[in-house]
């Protein structure tokens, strides 16, 4: 299971900039639907989506359904993986996702024939039929006087394995279509630098492609958040215009100025002179990453503490 680090907006820093970009994407008033977010490791890119998806479950009301998935401790770079993962963040915001649980309990169960039976029954009608054999709940189905409900527990092949995550992968982007129609959802990526080619792949030509950059099948309110150590080209694969419209883009975050390692001792409980605050700062000057004077910091505090 993915562990998210204990956090405290207590002890949120700055960024006001990047907060606002993000409250105001996630009014939907214009075409933006992604925002990307470059700097080097220990900056607070992190940090920062943390406090997205506190604002998100926290501050506003109601309660914007969202997940956080950090890329680097994905043991799996499957697209399965990654969605079984978001799956289990908005299930606990009672966002149900009813398509992909009954084709993953289908694959869980080795019961191939209800995948094979129930590759997009969603949206057919039974109306009139006679002999009807399928494997699945998500069909129309009206007047049918006979259907064989088949279940088998073999174990799946590989090449079935793969048809059916395929399937489930495809349901859980059905079922997240149909709540982004009517409701906000986040979806927050970390360390994208760390995404393995498969699963790229999949998020480039399947999800970026249908989701966001097709103004036409994407869904209306659905805000993703990437978070890397290095800027994605998006310009690469998508058109100049398209990509302007469509990705905010924070090249790299501000650097603390003297005031903000004032206010990181003072929420740290510090008893500090104007020494300490300048003596950091340099640190901060010197191209020391917030994360490590945050570090040196608590370690201070809990030397006077001891003493």
């Amino acid at each position: 299971m993915i562990q998210l680090k204990q956090f405290n907006p207590q002890k949120f820093i700055d960024r006001e900039f990047e907060q606002e970009l993000f409250e105001d994407l996630l009014t939907f008033q214009d075409a933006a639907r992604i925002l990307s977010i470059c700097d080097a490791s220990g900056m607070g890119k992190s940090h920062l989506l943390e406090m997205f998806r506190y604002r998100c479950r926290v501050t506003t009301r109601p309660r914007t359904p969202v997940s956080l998935i950090d890329l680097k401790q994905l043991p799996d770079q499957s697209p399965m993986f990654l969605v079984k993962e978001i799956v289990k963040d908005l299930a606990s915001l009672d966002v149900p996702f009813p398509n992909f649980n009954a084709y993953d309990n289908a694959r869980v169960s080795k019961d191939f024939e209800f995948i094979r039976g129930s590759v997009y029954l969603q949206g057919a009608s039974f109306k009139e039929a006679r002999d009807v054999r399928i494997a699945g709940t998500m069909a129309n189905v009206e007047r049918v006087e006979l259907m064989h409900m088949t279940v088998r527990h073999a174990e799946l092949t590989a090449e079935q394995n793969e048809k059916a995550e395929e399937v489930c992968v495809r349901s859980f982007l059905d079922d997240l279509r149909a709540h982004c129609a009517t409701q906000p959802i986040v979806l927050l990526i970390d360390s994208f630098e760390r995404c393995g080619e498969r699963l790229y792949l999949w998020l480039r030509d399947h999800f970026l492609e249908n989701y966001f950059f097709d103004p036409a099948k994407r869904p209306a309110k659905l805000l993703l958040v990437i978070a890397g150590r290095e800027a994605h080209n998006f310009e690469l694969h998508w058109p100049a215009e398209d990509c302007a419209n469509t990705v905010k883009s924070v090249a790299a975050l501000n650097r603390w100025t003297r005031a903000d390692v004032e206010q990181c001792l003072k929420v740290h409980g510090l008893h500090y002179e104007e020494q300490d605050i300048d003596a950091f700062h340099r640190l901060i000057e010197m191209g020391i990453p917030p994360s490590q004077v945050v570090q040196m910091i608590e370690s201070l505090v809990a030397q006077r503490r001891a003493a």
